[in-house]
């Protein structure tokens, strides 16, 4: 083949392969995965971590951030699905492109992002500026986080810098571990708080007796350490309107093969779930259909109703396990029907499955008000993808011909009955005043 057949045969099998990974994909967002690394890490050491994300489909591209080509966009579009900034690099000006202003246009385009700190509480001031854009406090340089009474004394006798977790109690979000798991989770590094941001979601922390602390000032430590006891986060994140999500990790310990390795450690399967919320793979939601009628009527989604009419409302939701969508069960969705404020907010109940998706529905009669009014169907639960969904319609008052006659009001039948008694009463009246009168005298006959 000539050079310009193969290059010719490149370009075509560039959208290809690409088009191949994308079916393949266990993530619903894409399967293009940048991988940020300072050129000091060996990546040999996290060769699990990596391995475990190509064993998922993921493409991982590999660069430095100091590379004058790395890019997030290319004419306004995402290069890629996702970010890891594994370990923050340790030159003081990454690339443009790394700067906290990019990184916060790649959450707002929907790419999701996981940030991997130093385990010494090194990072850029851009990744502090993105993290504290999130509402999420790194701590300062050179800290530790330390904890005498769940310690690892193999590894750390004396400092007690490496740290026993027990999932029981350090995982705020117990979807990443079984419940009945008997590992632990092995842990050397700092920590970092989190604000009172809504959309923040925690997922791992220090137990009660943890505290973060420089060991150059270690004599400040037990007055004021930076963060101490359940405030300490290992893990966090948070989920943006748009459903992007970020994550961020405070030490890159927790993912190497030697915390993997770890006789009863549960960090890999851990590090599995956090990379699949955080990559859209797991927790993710969506809403199949929507549809509004009549009771009985034949015409879905009519966009005029009248007041105090029986309407009924059916949504039907979907959730994202392993690599299809499944019917997803819940008994807290509801639906507000709106005018300013909700006339109604109903719960929606889950009646049975139609296909991939689970049928909610809910049967109401509109206020006697007429106006616009808002179907709004919005679910939001800590760990799941915001589902939303708004239809206005408007609710009309009766027609002229459309008011119930008299008859058919049964309160008003003592009115009808003193019509027809009055009425009667006249015609009898009236009868007996025409045809009575006063008795005629007999007429005296002259002789």
């Amino acid at each position: 083949m000539t050079p310009f057949g193969r290059g010719i045969m490149r370009i075509l099998g560039l959208p290809l392969l690409a088009l191949v990974s994308l079916s393949l994909a266990l993530s619903t967002t894409g399967s293009k995965l940048l991988v940020v690394l300072d050129p000091s890490i060996n990546k040999d050491d996290y060769s699990v971590f990596f391995d475990d994300l190509i064993g998922r489909n993921f493409a991982l591209d590999f660069r430095a951030a100091n590379d004058p080509h790395l890019s997030l966009f290319n004419y306004g579009e995402r290069l890629y699905d996702h970010v890891i900034l594994t370990l923050p690099p340790t030159q003081k000006a990454p690339g443009p492109n790394l700067l906290a202003k990019p990184l916060l246009e790649f959450m707002s385009t929907g790419g999701n992002i996981l940030v991997v700190l130093n385990p010494k509480g090194h990072a850029l001031g851009s990744v502090r500026e993105f993290a504290r854009e999130l509402d999420m406090h790194l701590p300062f340089r050179d800290t530790k986080l330390v904890d005498h009474f769940h310690f690892d004394a193999d590894s750390s006798p004396d400092l007690h810098d490496t740290v026993i977790l027990d999932p029981a109690t350090s995982l705020v979000a117990s979807r990443f571990l079984p419940k009945d798991t008997n590992k632990k989770i092995v842990y050397s590094g700092s920590a970092f708080a989190i604000g009172n941001n809504q959309l923040l979601y925690p997922i791992l922390r220090a137990s009660e007796t943890a505290y973060v602390y420089d060991p150059a000032e270690e004599m400040l430590a037990s007055d004021s350490p930076f963060v101490s006891g359940t405030q300490a986060y290992l893990v966090g994140g948070i989920q943006a309107r748009n459903n992007a999500r970020a994550v961020i990790v405070a030490s890159g310990s927790m993912l190497s093969n030697e915390a993997f390795n770890t006789a009863d450690s549960a960090n890999r399967e851990l590090a599995a779930s956090i990379t699949k919320w955080t990559f859209q793979e797991s927790g993710v939601i969506k809403l199949t259909s929507v549809t509004h009628r009549l009771v009985n009527g034949a015409e879905e989604n009519p966009q005029i109703y009248r007041v105090k009419q029986n309407i009924t409302y059916e949504a039907e939701i979907s959730e994202w396990i392993d690599d299809n969508w499944v019917p997803f069960v819940a008994d807290d969705v509801q639906l507000e029907f709106t005018m300013l404020d909700p006339y109604y907010r109903v719960t929606l109940i889950p009646v049975g499955a139609k296909g991939h998706s689970e049928v909610y529905t809910t049967t109401f009669q509109t206020p006697d008000q007429h106006g616009m009014f808002t179907f709004n169907l919005n679910y939001k639960r800590e760990g799941l993808s915001y589902v939303q969904d708004k239809q206005t319609v408007t609710v009309r008052h009766f027609g002229h011909n459309e008011f119930l006659r008299s008859f058919e009001i049964p309160n008003a039948y003592p009115y009808i009955t003193s019509l027809v008694a009055v009425v009667v009463a006249w015609m009898l009246f009236t009868v007996l005043w025409v045809f009575s009168g006063p008795e005629k005298s007999p007429e005296k006959k002259t002789k």
